[in-house]
């Protein structure tokens, strides 16, 4: 049973290198990060993949007659394959619809890939961006509330500072006062 696997797996990959150096490069694969289905306003990458080196992708949206959105492929280590992330920021209605892409190799197009149905649920969620690695993600409130307990800690230890060198002050004064008067009557 081994066996079997190990030559069917050898047929495929030798099925892929002929279609490659026949000219034609092999379907690619389509998805959605993180999934087909995304909140109204959230941001959704779609990824064309290509098990076969490519100089770019192209995306189109079936139906419609919009333009069509070329990317030039990220190479996967160690590999042949080949991918590109097609970014949309916010998701609305106009972006939900059926997708499909293509790869370009050495002025040859690939056949297209399957359908990617993208829906978009009615529900609307912040468009601010949700990469921890990007600063205008960040949740700030947390530090800024202990930054700002820490300022009202130290206003208050300059606070005590100063009340204690007025205090100070104010009875050595005091103290000079009276002991001038004591000095006053014992010289009398």
């Amino acid at each position: 049973m081994a066996l079997h696997k190990e030559l069917e797996y050898t047929v495929l990959c030798l099925g892929q290198v002929t279609h490659t150096q026949d000219g034609l490069l092999p379907k690619p694969s389509i998805r959605a990060e993180p999934g087909p289905v995304i909140p109204r306003g959230q941001p959704v990458t779609i990824v064309c993949r290509s098990p076969a080196a490519a100089d770019k992708f192209r995306l189109i949206k079936n139906d419609e007659n919009l333009p069509y959105m070329d990317q030039k492929p990220v190479s996967q280590p160690a590999s042949q394959e080949t991918q590109a992330g097609f970014h949309f920021p916010a998701v609305s209605d106009d972006t939900a619809g059926s997708y499909f892409c293509f790869s370009y190799k050495q002025s040859a197009w690939s056949e297209p890939s399957e359908f990617l149905e993208l829906k978009v649920t009615g529900e609307v969620v912040s468009t601010l961006p949700s990469d921890p690695a990007d600063p205008a993600s960040r949740n700030y409130m947390v530090g800024n509330c202990v930054r700002i307990g820490l300022a009202g800690t130290v206003l208050l230890i300059l606070v005590a500072i100063l009340a204690e060198a007025w205090h100070s002050q104010l009875s050595s004064s005091q103290g000079l006062q009276g002991w001038r008067q004591e000095d006053t009557h014992q010289k009398d």
